[in-house]
């Protein structure tokens, strides 16, 4: 879980421009081949990847866009036949949230704060680019525990996207 997080900033660190997001490059980050989705044709997918810890994850890649937005793509954690943690919370803490966020932003993103979001939240970042005209967006779709580190509050989903500010 740490190389997948350790190789999730670094994708994060390098979205400098548009031309950084594309299928291939995000897949490349993320050491997986994304494979085009049977039901959806603007898909990109992986599904079902282990991590030696025991948990799951996937990874899309919409390619869809505006001329103003760019593509969403996202990496998900969960464990096979388990309910989801934003259904069932449970002991289990994917990436804390704080870590994860204090992370981002020494990579220059700024916290736009939390929003709730399917019984959980997603903490907002952006990072402006090209003069200050676009933007990188990466989202933190969250959820809370109560371990014995106490209440707190992890990450189950990581997004990424941007655009037009």
């Amino acid at each position: 879980m740490s190389e997948l997080q350790r190789r999730l900033l670094a994708y994060a660190d390098s979205l400098k421009s548009r031309a950084d997001i594309s299928p291939e490059k995000f897949g490349a980050a993320i050491g997986v081949s994304l494979v085009p989705d049977e039901k959806v044709s603007i898909r990109t997918v992986a599904k079902d990847l282990v991590i030696t810890e025991g948990f799951n994850y996937a990874a899309s890649y919409f390619s869809a866009e505006s001329p103003r937005d760019y593509p969403r793509h996202s990496v998900v954690f969960y464990q096979l036949g388990k309910p989801s943690v934003t259904e069932a919370p449970g002991g289990v803490c994917y990436w804390d949230a704080d870590s994860a966020g204090q992370a981002l932003e020494r990579l220059g993103y700024r916290g736009l704060g939390e929003s709730p979001f399917k019984r959980g939240g997603i903490r907002h970042f952006w990072r402006p680019i090209g003069a200050g005209k676009k933007g990188m967006s990466t989202s933190l779709l969250t959820y809370r525990i109560n371990d014995s580190a106490g209440l707190r509050t992890c990450v189950y989903e990581i997004a990424f996207s941007g655009g037009d500010m």
